[in-house]
């Protein structure tokens, strides 16, 4: 015997994107959404298409491969980029070159002590030099101080240089400054003492990154995390004699500082380190997009925090069940603990850093072809529509999954949705295979009384479009009727 059920609301989306590789939809939470595409939940109980990619300064002549700030005290700020071979800063007009002519292919690291940006090219590269916003020179650096791949100015005083190659940390003396703008004296460096060389578990990791914290400096390899607590007056590292963590990254730009701590990517997923805890695993949600993360592409994960709430990772191209997201960007939101997917398209983000300005904060991108842009500006991406998608849950809507029931009457509730395509999938559909219910109206309110659906013991919805203007918000879908048929064959 069937029984109708009516005026049926589906519950708002507060926990954000959770994944049925992660929980299966029998147990996962009602109020969540299998994949949001260029859509974020920042607004509690809704979903908003993103903002877009806006120009920040003029195209570059290649692929960016990196990106440095400096802040001068009571005076500029300067940004610098990497292409290729050459060091640029931007004048707020144009790219003026400061350095060229780098050896090897190494990707320029940059760290800021006092009034001068310090900047290492790997340790098959050049000699560290340091810039007041000017061409790069050697400036304040120790005649024998060592090329390197990674570099943290500041920790302790000092001025430390990672090479990956020897896997050995060089520092100079305490740094001296009576007005904290200059250096009172040349910084003392002897490399036949200054260096620590602890950090070999003996098993083929190298250095893949340096990141101070309070307290400590941390070093990082792919696997491991190592603490560096200072050095004492007989130059005696104080340094762990073990990993005192047991993940790691491969890329130094996926460590991201943030209001309430470090996160960064492994290749088991994203971490969050609070100072004085273990790393704390936070992407089970999204486990499958992180599996999909190419092993190839783990050395080239750039991260940014958008000085709010949000920290986001440009992972590159990856493919999960069977759709490929040329260019995608995983979004963590700190407050809420959601995550939700960015797909950047046409858009080839390879360098990303936040960066002040004196006016703005922005988080500044570059992308493969030399375009230097702004996240979260705009509507559109350097001009291209932002394909937006919404997939609901697998639902049963009663108790007993093994019944047959159908929907008769939806109502989709949006604003700014004009035009997007309203959609649903049975468990009976072939993957990525979806029926049509209608076109969305210009309306708060889509109601589709004729709308009826294939029998079904499970069944979600799919909103998708493409946006160039305001935001599309998403408020809810409600049903009109289903009805119940109970174990009758589907």
């Amino acid at each position: 015997m069937s029984t109708t059920s009516k005026d049926i609301k589906i519950p708002f989306p507060t926990e954000g994107v959770i994944r049925s590789a992660q929980l299966n939809d029998t147990i996962c939470p009602e109020n969540s959404v299998q994949l949001a595409v260029n859509m974020h939940f920042d607004r509690v109980g809704a979903v908003v298409t993103r903002l877009g990619v806006e120009t920040y300064a003029t195209a570059l002549s290649g692929s960016v491969k990196a990106f440095g700030a400096l802040n001068l005290l009571g005076g500029a700020q300067v940004l610098y980029a990497q292409v290729g071979a050459t060091i640029y800063a931007w004048s707020g007009l144009a790219w003026v070159s400061v350095r060229g002519s780098l050896t090897g292919s190494g990707k320029a690291r940059f760290s800021q002590f006092l009034n001068r940006i310090w900047m290492v090219n790997g340790s098959s590269g050049d000699v560290p030099k340091t810039s007041n916003g000017t061409a790069f020179d050697t400036t304040d650096v120790p005649a024998t101080f060592p090329k390197g791949d990674f570099i943290q100015a500041g920790f302790g005083g000092r001025v430390w240089i990672g090479d990956a190659s020897k896997d050995i940390l060089y520092y100079t003396e305490i740094v001296d400054s009576s007005d904290g703008i200059t250096y009172d004296t040349p910084l003392v460096f002897d490399i036949t003492k200054n260096f620590l060389s602890k950090f070999s578990p003996q098993d083929g990791e190298s250095m893949t990154g340096l990141f101070r914290v309070p307290k400590a400096l941390l070093v990082f390899k792919q696997n491991h995390i190592y603490r560096v607590y200072g050095v004492d007056s007989n130059n005696l590292g104080n340094v762990d004699d073990y990993p005192a963590y047991n993940v790691g990254t491969f890329s130094q730009e996926s460590i991201v500082q943030a209001k309430d701590g470090v996160y960064f990517h492994h290749s088991s997923g994203f971490y969050k380190f609070a100072y004085d805890t273990q790393p704390t695993e936070i992407s089970r949600r999204v486990i499958d997009f992180v599996k999909a993360i190419p092993r190839s592409a783990y050395e080239n994960v750039v991260g940014v925090y958008d000085g709010y709430d949000a920290v986001k990772w440009s992972v590159g191209s990856l493919t999960v069940e069977g759709v490929t997201y040329a260019n995608c960007q995983m979004r963590y939101s700190i407050s809420t603990q959601v995550w939700t997917i960015y797909d950047y398209a046409g858009t080839n983000i390879t360098a990303l850093i936040k960066f002040d300005n004196g006016t703005t904060i922005e988080q500044v991108c570059g992308t493969s072809t030399g375009l230097v842009g702004k996240l979260d500006s705009g509507y559109t991406d350097f001009g291209a529509d932002i394909y937006y998608e919404l997939i609901d849950r697998w639902r049963s809507f009663t108790d007993m999954f093994c019944h047959s029931k159908n929907e008769s009457g939806i109502a989709l509730l949006t604003e700014n949705a004009g035009g997007a395509l309203f959609q649903y999938q049975t468990e009976k559909a072939f993957p990525n295979v979806w029926t049509d219910i209608d076109t969305v109206s210009e309306e708060y309110a889509s109601i589709f009384p004729n709308a009826s659906t294939d029998d079904f013991n499970l069944i979600r919805t799919r909103l998708r479009g493409y946006s160039k203007g305001e935001p599309i918000i998403y408020h809810g879908i409600e049903l009109l009727s289903i009805q119940d048929k109970g174990l009758n064959k589907n």
